[in-house]
């Protein structure tokens, strides 16, 4: 029976290695997401166009400065493209058609929206929660300094 302590400790490592792979539910969940969290459609002033009015801002309700939006449509192919304001807004007022809208900024995870449909005479407010990346992508100058 010399081996037994042997076995024992075996054992042990095989039960402890089971116990520590086992996944967390807080490692399952999804990376978080930018998302809408209001869109409203309504009768727009312009006749011949549509108007996209949008409000950007952080998970903690920040407005969001300098985040680019584009509005791309494919037939007849154009883009659109504006900076979000000190206040997070910026507005569109495009030609009808199918749009693809994206939204980006370093360091905020990017918010895409692919066929949205606008109509002329019609007027679109998004409300849109970017989330930022974690962990927060370094500054250049701390990029920098690392070198």
């Amino acid at each position: 029976m010399k081996y037994k302590p042997i076995l024992c400790l075996c054992l042990l490592s095989v039960l402890s290695i089971g116990v520590s792979g086992q996944a967390h539910p807080d490692s399952l969940s999804q990376p978080p997401q930018s998302r809408v969290l209001h869109f409203a459609e309504n009768d727009g002033g312009e006749t011949t166009r549509a108007v996209v009015n949008l409000l950007i801002h952080d998970e903690f309700e920040e407005t969001v400065l300098g985040a680019t939006a584009l509005l791309q449509r494919k037939e007849p192919a154009s883009v659109h493209g504006k900076i979000s304001q000190w206040d997070g807004r910026c507005q569109f007022k495009v030609s009808p058609g199918v749009y693809d809208l994206r939204i980006q900024l370093t360091g905020m995870v990017t918010f895409e929206h692919a066929a949205l449909e606008l109509l002329a005479g019609r007027q679109y407010d998004m409300e849109i929660e970017m989330v930022r990346m974690r962990p927060p992508v370094p500054s250049a100058k701390q990029q920098a300094g690392k070198n």
